[in-house]
């Protein structure tokens, strides 16, 4: 085996556990929870028990992990000492027990990965603890994507989360909708940004500039010029910051950002409406990566406007497509039959999806 981290203040027998170098009688009464240990202790030591050469103790070490009633899972989360890896173990039970969630959401020792867990699979309640702890939330990358794709969360859950992110950027909206281009915008490094979205830094340095923003440059609206001209004058973690906190003036610019992580931002945005998202489904100039997003929200695609532009625009992934073929009205399923701007792999589904209504009809007919 190899070696494993001995934890802070640990007795020796558990060094050697650890470490590989005790004899397999002491492994087995470990394995069985045989040893004079504090409970935290026995547990880490199952954990590693589970991987040990034997299969004896294998087998113990996995059927007395198993037999942690939440009693004794709660003692063992209990102890200030338990290990980091222990309560990743527990995170998963964590996620559907809220006295087992607060224990892990508030433990000195819980690191990303458990967290992630209690924000990806927990309840509304265990949902509300991670919530809770805003430091460690703010602090643990991705955390805050987690939780806002979580079915469970609750609308209320979800402005919280909203308001979380607006004490970070540091960008207060204007009353007057005028665009926050100021050196408030500086206060977010780009460093502090990369980590918040769970990007590579590097990512936020990537090229960024607007698709077609000519358009926008020549704009009849002069609200929609100064937006651009205001756009083109930051650097692209501002451009970021923007897109989830900007207008729709601003929306609508920034969402043809060739920086993914500038466009993906706008999703992120609390006043986009579905109107935008219909005509964001729409659009030949964005990236596929947006119309990936925008097709596996669960609710923009109950819409059958967005679901249909989907299938209709030729930059939809079509792994993204192909699950809205089947659900298109009689009218668009044959438009998109003979569409040949979109994938063929599209316009044959779109085919048999009328061959089996057809069929299906004509059994029907017969029948009466």
């Amino acid at each position: 085996m190899s070696d494993q981290p001995t934890p802070a203040g640990a007795p020796p027998i558990v060094d050697r556990i650890l470490s590989g170098s005790a004899p397999i009688a002491l492994r087995s009464a470990a394995a069985r929870g045989a040893l004079p240990l504090p409970r935290a202790t026995l547990a880490r030591l199952y954990l590693h028990l589970q991987n040990d050469p034997d299969e004896s103790i294998r087998t113990a070490a996995a059927t007395s992990l198993g037999e942690l009633t939440p009693e004794l899972i709660i003692e063992v989360l209990d102890d200030p000492g338990c290990d980091g890896e222990v309560i990743r173990h527990f995170a998963s039970r964590g996620a559907r027990d809220e006295t087992i969630a607060e224990r892990i959401a508030f433990h000195a020792n819980t690191g990303p990965d458990a967290l992630a867990v209690l924000a990806t699979e927990g309840t509304a309640g265990v949902l509300d603890l991670v919530l809770t702890n805003q430091k460690r939330l703010i602090g643990t990358p991705g955390l805050i994507d987690r939780l806002s794709v979580n079915p469970a969360l609750r609308h209320d859950q979800r402005g919280r989360l909203l308001d979380l992110i607006d004490r970070f950027v540091n960008v207060e909206e204007e009353a007057d909708g005028s665009v926050p281009g100021d050196p408030e915008m500086d206060t977010v490094s780009p460093e502090e940004l990369a980590r918040f979205l769970d990007v590579d830094v590097g990512e936020l340095y990537a090229s960024s500039e607007i698709i077609d923003g000519e358009e926008f440059a020549q704009s009849e609206e002069l609200v929609v010029r100064s937006a651009y001209k205001k756009i083109l004058m930051l650097n692209t973690a501002q451009k970021a910051i923007l897109a989830m906190k900007g207008g729709k003036e601003e929306r609508t610019i920034l969402i043809r950002d060739t920086n993914k992580v500038v466009s993906l931002s706008v999703l992120k945005n609390r006043r986009l409406t579905e109107q935008e998202v219909e005509s964001i489904a729409a659009m030949r100039n964005v990236s596929d990566e947006v119309l990936r997003q925008v097709g596996t929200n669960r609710e923009w695609a109950k819409t059958y406007a967005i679901m249909a532009n989907l299938v209709r625009n030729p930059r939809t992934p079509p792994a993204i497509s192909t699950n809205f073929v089947g659900r298109l009205n009689p009218r668009d399923i044959k438009l998109i039959a003979g569409d040949r701007n979109v994938p063929e792999i599209i316009r044959k589904m779109a085919k048999r999806t009328i061959e089996l209504r057809e069929q299906k009809a004509a059994v029907s007919f017969r029948r009466k």
